[in-house]
């Protein structure tokens, strides 16, 4: 490449490598005075830091390159990395730019535009990248972008083997680019380079390769690429010397007739050997200038368009409101005094410059020379003023309080003059003043301390969930005034003006529209960031119990009897066999909490109890229905034990592999990782030769089939073989993995077999640990047969009753905070969901509730819902209510209004942004598992398959990517925006719940039916977000409800992700870290082997 370019006399002065590696690119530069280079591997960058001091290097990823060096370098070269890797990068991330931002999802599209912008007019780019670049149909947005931004000058594919010496054949070319933003019309070639072919049916293939001309082979055939699909292969026999020469032909012929020397050199100057672009030098001249007109175009100096963002929405009326005479009559022309027309507006003079007091007396031929001395002297003192005036328009340091609320774009007070603020979040915080007309400064006055009273008052509710009675009345009075002044705050010309306000939206949402007329929110009445409503009397004991439990968390017999006004003794009676008195906690708790869990704990506790204070009554019944709640303990020969079994104590397999082996084992598992290491003391023929399997580059003794006996996986053993054209490629070696996988069932069952050899001491040992830990547990015992629903309207439903199937699933809602209804279809899930809605918000369980269904039935729900309370106050958006212009609206009416219960659809769910905050622990989460995933796999070597490690590597720089976006977005979140935990939803019912259901998780198995697609969705994921940030807000699982006919309904993860959604703390309590720890207890994995077509045996 450098030869080709050296032909017309190019000689680079700025080189940068976007992926250097080791250095291969910049090795062959001689001469140039500038190299940079990126590497992100530490490893690598370091190596690549040692072997070539003189470059610069950076350890980190392209997207950390500075604006600085945008239109910087005359020549971008290197072999970039390809695949859907995402990248973020705040300026793609932002761009209007459709292709650029859609870049960002791989990482291939993102260097060649990225690496555009770093080159000046006329610089030079030239990739090494897989051929999907150019024949993939998704990428014609990327082609088309890229030769209409740059002349193409070659396109050159190369062949299959080129790598083979790095252990890879792979499909790639080299695409070299000369930039040029300025060109009007693609040539033929160019036209060629965007589109592809469809060929042999299933092979695309770039239409620049039509006649095979800019290919470097010696045979083509058809065949499979690496990821096994069908594939034109090129192969070139004549080796690399003759590649090279191959090479060099068809480059310096594409050189010589498409590279456009001309651009080149207008844009470079010659000195000392140098480049530099001759721009660079008018740019510094120019900056002052150009940081002065940027200021100017952004701050408010100019009379009437200061900042048109904010201010573009003037009425006209307003605009005649001040008029400022800004320049004196021509002194030739005396003002007229003709009598004003009817209606006429007066004129108004700037009250400092009164320079009709001379106009006329400027015409007359006897001005003295006092008057013309005043004149004068009055001429300076406006001009003065004027200087003043101006300097006081100029941004300066905001020195008022920056209170929470505040963004960029708020406007405030400061001194006598209203403006803007800006770099709110920074040390520097700015105030922009504003030239507002008369109105518009009254306007500002009444507004400002409105705005200040809601947020004092939302703000203090929500961190102490106690209503305040005196900010709210606060919050009254100042929209009241600005009522009497101005009207409605939605009025066509107020609305204007607040839009003006970053946070103006948000004020808006203060009135809302009911049947065409305006009426305040909720909050101006009550709380609507926490549950005011003070239960102060129930009808009966049930409902007393339930209010109870909503206020404390527990059976409070005191506040229970002053609730329904009934004795203690006859609540206990009313309420008997539904709470019981447990001497652990000193009180009485509910049925469906005592008798329940792990039971067997309790009774153990109780009878220790009852040995010191034997004349407990209430004590000994409960301790009765404990024991007659007790599940019958499982016989050892009726349980199936897992070799790898999390619970099971170390000593176990210890003594199991020191029988197996003959030799004393040490076995220690890492919960952290979820890994067991595992090493012999001696080494014998049990170890090297009954349980050993030979690979092609290493052998697996006994101890390392053991730890995979534990982990229940198969090592992943390959071999080398040859193509059908002599060349050497790595296959799976099916016989050793076959080996190897019955040698590990063999330790399985001898486990199972070593079990049941054991004295009968050990088996009720085992048995009973098992018992206690596993068969401990009662479900509870939904009875919500005593409910009385109030405000059902049966009638409207069209139904004399609930079934009890119905009524113990909404009390089973109530009473956990959430769960699953996974009742059959037709069996009346719509309505469990909307009276467990409704009762959660009367009974205070939850504030907010939410519903979220599938387009095609969330009217039938919102339809139910108002058939069963016709006057519950519901927020159900239809589609044209839902647009982007009215979607902030309806979410500040979701935070500022108290609602029974919000219905969306699963669309629209998706619609609202999540917290930030939320995200980025999750995210971290998720990268932490992966990294001890990685861990693993790293002390595990070449026993754990490629392809896993492969993606989960792609899958934390994913994550690390939004990771990065999120961290940018909090530093930049100044807008309005309204996320959900803001909203203050406290509860979500999921209807069809499945649709949620590929949630992320990782595995070290591979190649396993039913487990799912480890990478999940962005869907799941928003949902994720959702749930923890409800769960956060609570302290406790669930804070959900899904529902759904179908909650498992392909694949075993499914399950195991229904825990990770609602079950966090009990998962962790149990000591599940992560879907492997989970399937050790819960599922059982087996491996077949069965010919191919080819007649292979395959796993």
């Amino acid at each position: 490449m450098q030869e080709s370019l050296q032909v017309p006399g190019i000689r680079p002065g700025r080189f940068l490598d976007p992926s250097a590696g080791t250095g291969m690119f910049i090795s062959g530069l001689k001469g140039v005075p500038e190299v940079h280079c990126f590497e992100k591997d530490k490893l690598t960058g370091k190596i690549l830091s040692a072997l070539y001091p003189e470059s610069r290097v950076a350890i980190d990823g392209f997207q950390s390159i500075q604006p600085y060096y945008n239109n910087y370098f005359d020549m971008v070269s290197s072999n970039i990395p390809f695949g859907n890797t995402r990248v973020y990068d705040r300026d793609f991330d932002r761009s209007e730019d459709v292709v650029r931002k859609s870049s960002l999802a791989a990482v291939h599209n993102y260097f060649f535009l990225k690496g555009m912008d770093t080159l000046h007019e006329g610089g030079i780019l030239a990739y090494i990248t897989t051929s999907g670049v150019m024949d993939s149909p998704q990428n014609r947005p990327v082609r088309e972008w890229l030769v209409n931004h740059a002349n193409l000058v070659s396109a050159i594919r190369l062949p299959d083997n080129l790598f083979v010496d790095a252990g890879t054949e792979v499909s790639s070319d080299l695409i070299v680019l000369q930039k040029n933003t300025r060109k009007s019309e693609l040539t033929e070639k160019e036209r060629n380079f965007i589109e592809t072919r469809l060929i042999s049916g299933s092979i695309n293939i770039n239409n620049s390769y039509a006649d095979l001309d800019h290919i470097v082979h010696t045979s083509v055939s058809m065949g499979k690429n690496m990821y096994g699909q069908p594939a034109m292969n090129f192969i070139h026999e004549g080796g690399i010397g003759a590649i090279s020469e191959h090479l060099r032909q068809l480059l310096a012929q594409d050189v010589e007739n498409h590279l456009d020397r001309k651009l080149y050199d207008d844009n470079l100057s010659r000195s000392n050997g140098s480049t530099i672009l001759k721009t660079e030098f008018e740019a510094l001249l120019n900056t002052a200038e150009t940081e002065r007109q940027e200021v100017r175009e952004k701050s408010p100096t100019q009379p009437y368009d200061p900042m048109p963002n904010l201010f573009a929405a003037y009425a006209d009326e307003e605009e005649a409101e001040v008029q400022v005479a800004e320049s004196r009559p021509s002194p030739s022309r005396a003002p007229s005094a003709s009598r004003k027309k009817k209606g006429e507006e007066p004129e108004m003079f700037n009250l400092f410059s009164q320079e009709n007091m001379y106009d006329e007396a400027a015409t007359q031929e006897d001005m003295t020379g006092e008057r013309a001395a005043a004149e004068a002297k009055w001429q300076e003192r406006r001009q003065k003023f004027e200087e003043e005036r101006k300097k006081e328009m100029e941004p300066r340091p905001f020195t008022g309080e920056t209170r929470p609320e505040y963004r960029n774009g708020s406007i405030v007070k400061s001194g006598e003059q209203y403006g803007y603020l800006r770099g709110v979040g920074t040390p520097e915080v700015q105030f922009h003043p504003l030239k507002l007309t008369v109105t518009q400064q009254y306007r500002a006055a009444y507004y400002i301390p409105l705005r200040e009273a809601y947020h004092n008052l939302y703000n203090k509710e929500a961190e102490t969930e106690t209503e305040q009675p005196e900010l709210r009345e606060e919050l009254v009075r100042r929209y009241d005034s600005f009522y009497r002044m101005f009207r409605e705050l939605n009025g066509k010309d107020n609305a204007k003006f607040l839009l003006m306000d970053a946070g103006g939206r948000e004020i808006l949402s203060l009135e809302r529209s009911v049947n065409g007329k305006i009426q305040k929110a909720d909050i101006f009445s009550v709380p609507v960031s926490f549950n005011a409503n003070e239960v102060t009397h129930v009808d009966t004991p049930q409902e007393a119990l339930a209010a109870s439990l909503n206020k404390f968390g527990e059976v409070n017999l005191e506040y229970m009897e002053n609730l329904s006004e009934t004795g203690r003794q006859e609540l206990l009676t009313q309420l008997d066999n539904r709470i019981f008195y447990n001497p652990m906690m000193k009180n009485y708790e509910i049925k469906d909490r005592f008798i329940a869990g792990n039971v067997v704990a309790k009774v153990e506790w109780i009878e220790n109890y009852l040995k010191d204070y034997p004349d407990d009554d209430a004590s000994k019944k409960s301790l009765e229905a404990l024991r007659k709640a007790i599940p019958e303990p499982i016989s050892f020969e009726l349980l199936d034990f897992n070799l790898g079994e999390r619970w099971i104590p170390m000593s176990v397999y210890e003594e199991f592999a020191g029988y197996l082996f003959e030799s004393k084992a040490h076995i220690h598992y890492t919960e952290s990782i979820d890994e067991f290491s595992v090493s012999l003391e001696e080494t014998n023929a049990n170890i090297t030769d009954k349980y050993y399997v030979k690979g092609e580059k290493r052998g697996y003794y006994g101890n390392d089939l053991l730890k995979h006996a534990l982990h229940n996986t198969v090592p992943d053993i390959t071999k080398t073989v040859q193509d059908e054209e002599g060349n050497d490629i790595k296959v799976r070696d099916a016989e050793a993995i076959q080996l190897a996988d019955a040698k590990i069932n063999e330790i399985r069952s001898a486990f199972t077999s070593w079990l049941n050899e054991q004295l009968p001491e050990f088996k009720r040992h085992l048995a009973d640990m098992y018992n206690r830990k596993f068969n401990c547990y009662v479900r509870p015992d939904y009875d919500g047969s005593l409910q009385s629903f109030p405000f059902l309207d049966l009638k409207g439903l069209g139904i004399p009753s609930l079934y009890d199937s119905q009524k113990n699933a909404v009390w089973m809602l109530k009473m956990n905070g959430g769960g699953i209804i996974d009742h059959q279809v037709g069996t009346g899930k719509t309505l469990i969901m909307c009276i467990a809605a409704f009762e959660m918000k009367r009974l205070g369980l939850a504030n907010k509730p939410m519903i979220i269904g599938l387009k095609s039935n969330v009217h039938d729900i919102a339809d139910t819902f108002k058939r069963a309370y016709p006057n519950a106050k519901v927020l159900y958006p239809g589609k044209e209510d839902f647009t982007p212009e009215k979607r902030v609206g309806i979410f500040h009416d979701i935070k500022n209004n108290n609602w029974d219960c919000i219905i969306l659809t699963h669309d629209q769910f998706g619609k609202i942004p999540q917290s930030p905050e939320i995200q980025q622990e999750i995210y971290t989460q998720e990268i932490d598992s992966i990294e001890e995933s990685l861990a693993v796999f790293e002390q595990q070597g070449n026993e754990v398959s490629g392809w896993i490690k492969k993606g989960l590597e792609r899958r934390k720089e994913n994550l690390e990517a939004k990771l990065e976006k999120l961290e940018q977005d909090i530093k930049d979140r100044t807008d309005d925006v309204i996320d959900f935990r803001q909203m203050g939803i406290d509860h979500l019912y999921v209807d069809e719940s499945h649709a949620f259901k590929n949630l992320m998780f990782n595995t070290r198995h591979a190649r396993v039916s039913g487990l799912g697609n480890p990478e999940g969705s962005m869907k799941a994921m928003n949902m994720l977000f959702a749930i923890r940030t409800i769960q956060e807000r609570t302290g406790r699982d669930l804070g959900a409800t899904f529902l759904s006919g179908t909650t498992i309904s392909n694949s075993l993860t499914e399950l195991y992700l229904l825990f990770k959604y609602l079950r966090p703390k009990e998962m962790e309590r149990q000591g599940i870290t992560c879907f492997d720890g989970w399937a050790a207890v819960y599922a059982k994995k087996s491996t077949d082997f069965e010919f191919s077509v080819t007649n292979q045996v395959v796993q």
